[in-house]
């Protein structure tokens, strides 16, 4: 465990395998994502559109490719997992209309078949707070803690005591702005359901 948690990441390809390592190992995972639906609640088209957005370079059959990893990733998640989305992401139509219905069901579908999964939205027209930073991902496990930070550019995985303790303070801030869990599901729900009868009412 100390080597995915503590060890560097000298490569890209180990700098994957110790986040890998870590999200396995991990009892408690919090997310806080303000611009799109965060990659382990993603489906497959609106994957699909958020990997190709990121990086035009990536060849389409691997964007397929990642798309259908990212999918199943949820379903392997053993630990509790707490998502905080800010709301404008619920109006991205990544992938088109049609997909972001979709990924809006699949929110609702993931959120109940998940027991350990809690998902929040943090609503427009709020105060500033940290997290206009950018996302990040807090990860704990038997003691030790990890922050996750990607950039369009980089990424960074760090256990330095300052930089989790910053972190932590961050997202107890923005989880005291969140909805409840049972008022995100409602707002979710209300916008896939407004999104349809637009679909249905297009010629």
């Amino acid at each position: 465990m100390k080597s995915a948690w503590l060890g560097p990441a000298e490569t890209l390809g180990e700098h994957i395998a110790r986040l890998a390592a870590i999200e396995a190992e991990a009892d408690a995972v919090q997310i806080w994502q303000p611009l799109v639906v965060p990659g382990l609640l993603q489906a497959f088209a609106y994957a699909c559109a958020a990997i190709h957005g990121a990086s035009l370079a990536v060849p389409l059959e691997d964007v397929s490719d990642r798309a259908e990893t990212r999918t199943q990733r949820i379903d392997q998640l053993r630990a509790s997992a707490t998502f905080i989305i800010d709301e404008s992401a619920l109006y991205r139509p990544l992938g088109g209309p049609a997909a972001l219905v979709d990924q809006l069901e699949r929110l609702l579908a993931v959120e109940a078949l998940q027991p350990r999964l809690t998902l929040r939205i943090l609503p427009q027209g709020i105060e500033a707070h940290p997290g206009l930073a950018g996302p990040f991902t807090l990860y704990r496990a038997a003691g030790q803690r990890a922050v996750f930070v990607e950039s369009l550019t980089s990424s960074e995985i760090t256990t330095r005591p300052d930089d989790v303790a910053a972190y932590a303070s961050a997202w107890e801030r923005i989880e005291g702005l969140a909805l409840t869990p049972g008022k995100s599901l409602d707002l979710i729900d209300a916008t896939r359901g407004t999104l349809c009868r637009r679909l249905k009412a297009k010629p």
